[in-house]
């Protein structure tokens, strides 16, 4: 008799990770590990992979499997391994960690077949543009390099799509499928039209905004080796690929890449392990690499590949830059969010009837709403930050409202007062500014431009910002506003002025890595202007002599990446550590404190005794690991409190640690956090 240990999608207990079901004696089908059954579960019945297979007859009475789901997709070997990696180092339950491998419709209804015809791809494709000398390097390298991960630092239009063209190329000729991962979900229409318009092919997009049977028919054709070009956000890895032969990750930078709700996985590492159990290589680009990854680049754990040209034939130039003191404005009594120097090259572009870019990571009309009188600031009730003012917002079925506060954190919505709720003065000021003033300054400036905005709150809808993208490259609109969603992957001929409103929002963060994500964001929203013709950027700022807004304006990548990892190094950040941030949260704040104060003491008794290992070999008296312990840097959310404990150490010192405490008090774990506040 063989019994089955089935994983089921949904949690049965803190401590049980598989249920025991007996394989029936004479199946019509073969049971195997991997396989989607359907099995009785009290008085009901659900469905669950098999996880395990094994003859030891458990000492209590169980039950069997009913089926095996038909036309379901089969669990091969390295996704369990990768499962069970996942689950392990990222502190999350089998279960949880199984939901990224099963689309919902899989465990909910009864599967039927799904036949998706595509397209067989041509064996012989013809590029648009011939590779220069530096891009067949690159392609050479990545051919012939043993290493599991190329890193692909280019510059801002220096040709790293191209790259990928050829390697997905090489992948269809041999009958192979190719993963491209993208980080913003607003990109998959472009690039996915991209790409089926160059190859004739079929492409699949894999994303959480899906339908669920968009995402069914996705899957299975995947499933089928039949879809051969896959693109997608992170989700996308968790298709059950038969024939993958690469993953392209790009613009590997981007935040957008680490899951924010558990498992809270990097997709950057999820795939590098998903290639070391394929043996199959990733391929990373970016014009601005983290620190982390240009680390391990430079230091020989992946094969680093620079291109420094972009491949024109009039040999163009980064996009020359020019950094304005915004405290110089304010002597010269320009007290205009523009300063001087940018309203001119605005009104330069427009009478040359070019296109420009105005960005400003915040979206809004105004930060915060304050009375003069007596200073009261209008707060969320759920949580401690000011309303956001918002000119014209857009709420369910495409109903418009005007002049509202708006939580960015948990979304209530108030009217503007018209007097202060504490004083009743009526002297309300609105402070700070966003993307809605930032459009309607300019169009005050410039009655006659026409102007697009891109943010969160004109792409509620899908494919809002594919269209408002096709608008601006077809020379609909002369100006384009909008945040970060506008700073990667968008190729924009006729854009030849980026302006950057305010460069130094982010470096006010508490965070490590404030400054790395400043350079980040200047230098590819720059990058946008000048792929034609040379391009110009006017960054903005309080603080012109901060390395990382030099840095940027420059475009020099590599000095940023000296002064940053110094910084690092000397204070034991990553990638010179490994972090762990445990979250505590709970609607009354003593609560929070005295929970997590709790786990941090257990944890600073388990540092002090800590054993040797082989990855920290230190004598039993010294502490594996630093440990802190503070409130949020916003310490309510959503009506709960919340408190901090973060762990940081060398190798798996940070996770050798917190396997030592059993129980955790409910603690959120966030395995290499972005944000440490």
């Amino acid at each position: 008799m063989k019994y089955a240990e089935i994983l089921l999608p949904n949690q049965i207990g803190t401590d049980i990770n598989t249920l025991t079901y007996q394989i029936p004696e004479n199946p019509a089908e073969k049971h195997q590990i991997g396989q989607l059954v359907q099995v009785p579960l009290r008085n009901r019945s659900v469905k669950g992979i098999i996880y395990r297979i094994h003859n030891a007859k458990p000492k209590y009475k169980t039950r069997e499997i009913t089926g095996i789901v038909a036309n379901a997709p089969h669990l091969a070997k390295w996704q369990i391994d990768l499962l069970n990696w996942i689950s392990d180092y990222y502190f999350a339950p089998l279960s949880k960690t199984l939901r990224l491998f099963l689309p919902a419709s899989f465990t909910k209804k009864k599967k039927l077949a799904v036949t998706v015809p595509l397209e067989q791809s041509p064996m012989e494709l013809k590029f648009k543009h011939a590779l220069s000398e530096e891009q067949k390097a690159a392609l050479e390298t990545i051919r012939n390099t043993k290493k599991t991960v190329c890193l692909l630092h280019g510059i801002t239009g220096s040709g790293k799509t191209e790259i990928y063209m050829h390697t997905v190329e090489e992948s269809l000729k041999a009958r192979k499928q190719v993963l491209i991962l993208i980080p913003e979900i607003a990109l998959t229409p472009q690039t996915q039209q991209r790409f089926a318009d160059h190859f004739h092919e079929t492409v699949v997009a894999i994303h959480s905004r899906l339908t669920p049977k968009q995402k069914e028919l996705a899957w299975q054709s995947i499933y089928k080796n039949e879809a051969k070009i896959i693109i997608g956000s992170r989700s996308a890895l968790f298709a059950p690929f038969q024939s993958l032969s690469h993953i392209i990750i790009d613009e590997e930078h981007d935040g957008c890449y680490k899951q924010d709700q558990a498992p809270r996985y990097n997709a950057i590492d999820v795939a590098v392990k998903m290639a070391e159990l394929l043996g199959i290589k990733v391929i990373m680009g970016s014009a601005t690499p983290s620190l982390e990854s240009y680390h391990k680049a430079k230091t020989g754990e992946y094969e680093l590949i620079e291109l420094i040209e972009r491949p024109t034939k009039e040999n163009l130039t980064l996009p020359k830059a020019k950094i304005v003191d915004l405290r110089e404005e304010i002597k010269k009594k320009n007290f205009s969010i523009f300063s001087e120097t940018l309203q001119e090259k605005l009104c330069e572009k427009l009478d040359q009837r070019e296109q420009s870019i105005l960005f400003l990571n915040r979206r809004g009309a105004a930060s915060a709403v304050i009375c003069r009188t007596c200073g009261f600031v209008v707060n969320c009730q759920n949580c401690e930050i000011p309303l956001t003012y918002h000119k014209k917002i857009t709420v369910e079925d495409g109903i418009h409202c005007a002049e509202r506060l708006i939580c960015h954190h948990c979304g209530i919505i108030k009217k503007v007062p018209a007097t202060c709720p504490q004083c009743d003065s009526h002297y309300i000021k609105f402070i700070g500014l966003g993307t809605q003033r930032v459009e309607e300054e300019i169009q005050k400036l410039y009655p006659t431009a026409r102007i697009l905005r891109a943010d969160r709150d004109t792409t509620l809808k899908r494919d809002q910002f594919a269209a408002i993208y096709e608008s601006f490259k077809k020379h609909q609109a002369d100006i384009l506003v909008g945040t970060q969603m506008i700073a990667i992957g968008l190729h924009l001929p006729k854009v030849n002025l980026v302006g950057i409103v305010m460069a130094d929002t982010g470096l006010t963060i508490p965070n490590f890595r404030s400054s790395e994500r400043t350079f980040q964001l200047i230098t590819q929203v720059a990058g946008r202007a000048g792929r034609e013709d040379q391009g110009q950027a006017i960054i903005q700022t309080y603080l012109p002599n901060h390395y990382a807004i030099v840095c940027a304006a420059s475009h020099d990548y590599k000095s940023f990446y000296r002064k940053e990892i110094s910084l690092r190094e000397e204070m034991k950040n990553p990638p010179f550590s490994n972090l762990i941030k445990l979250t505590f949260k709970d609607a009354g704040n003593k609560k929070a404190m005295d929970r997590s104060l709790q786990i941090f003491r257990e944890l600073e008794k388990a540092n002090q005794g800590a054993a040797v290992s082989e990855n920290n070999p230190v004598s039993d008296e010294t502490p594996l690991c630093t440990l802190n312990h503070y409130p949020s840097l916003i310490p309510r959310l959503h009506n709960q409190y919340r408190w901090h404990i973060l762990l940081s150490g060398a190798g798996t010192a940070p996770s050798d640690l917190l396997r030592k405490v059993k129980n955790l008090g409910g603690a959120i774990i966030d395995v290499d956090p972005l944000s440490t506040v």
